[in-house]
């Protein structure tokens, strides 16, 4: 065997070896390195890494962490400006520690005042109450999930009229998509109407008829033009927000398993 293949035989061990050691850390220890990264403001990345840990099984074992990383979870979702998920990661994050606090230092204030927001709704729903001093004793996290995974079809994305935007849940962009579209296709369709109104008996336009013709015309295949522009920037900007699975929560009491102790559970929906 020459030098060469030995090197290449080196890279693939080597390769080897990095991938069963990084399929081999503990959860704690995949947190440890989730937070780094959340830390070094890869929050793409740090995203990935947190709901590998909390979804569809939580895999943390100490109460802080799984706390924190619902935290961390939530801020990457306020960054990456992804507003559903946000509401669901404080939503489960007070679930587990009602009187959770968030530090000023490290937050901006908006995303701390979403948090209190949110905090407040719960509270007036009685789905939890802040000021309840916690037991003595050790807290209890109930971790049973039901989890199901509904898969969202891509096809409504090719719809024009906004569909794909008020499917994805952006109904002021998609109210815009749709009147933007019906404004273009009537300028269409109502000079296409008026050029036809122009023509005679003998289905020609007169001297002056067909100079008028000739301007709605342009008008014609200006707004068929910009309503073909629209429906492709449409489909495009529908497939850009396109989420392929669908996940609600829902605050159930927590079923009983072969502990008495009773708690909340969080029931998650894809």
């Amino acid at each position: 065997m020459n030098i060469r293949a030995w090197v290449k035989y080196g890279i693939v061990l080597g390769a080897f070896l990095v991938a069963d050691f990084a399929y081999s850390q503990t959860p704690d220890e995949q947190f440890a390195t989730a937070e780094n990264t959340f830390r070094f403001q890869d929050y793409v990345g740090a995203e990935k890494l947190l709901s590998e840990l909390l979804y569809p099984e939580v895999l943390l074992s100490s109460t802080a962490d799984i706390i924190k990383a619902h935290e961390y979870l939530a801020a990457c979702y306020y960054w990456l400006k992804n507003e559903k998920r946000l509401e669901e990661e404080f939503t489960v994050l007070l679930t587990l520690a009602p009187r959770h606090e968030l530090d000023a230092f490290y937050y901006p204030s908006a995303f701390i005042e979403h948090f209190e927001q949110t905090k407040r709704r719960m509270a007036e729903l009685h789905l939890i109450d802040p000021e309840i001093e916690p037991d003595d004793g050790p807290e209890v996290i109930c971790e049973g999930r039901e989890v199901s995974i509904e898969r969202r079809s891509w096809v409504p994305n090719l719809v024009p009229f906004g569909v794909g935007q008020f499917i994805n849940g952006q109904k002021t962009k998609g109210a815009l998509f749709l009147s933007g579209q019906l404004l273009t296709l009537g300028m269409n369709i109502g000079a296409y109407a008026s050029i036809e109104g122009l023509r005679g008996d003998d289905a020609l336009f007169s001297h002056n008829n067909a100079i008028t013709a000739r301007k709605l015309r342009i008008v014609q295949y200006v707004g068929l033009g910009a309503f073909g522009a629209l429906v492709i920037w449409g489909i495009v900007d529908a497939f850009m927000n396109y989420e392929p699975y669908k996940r609600t929560f829902k605050v159930v009491p927590c079923p009983m398993l072969e502990s008495s102790n009773a708690g909340i559970a969080i029931c998650t929906t894809w």
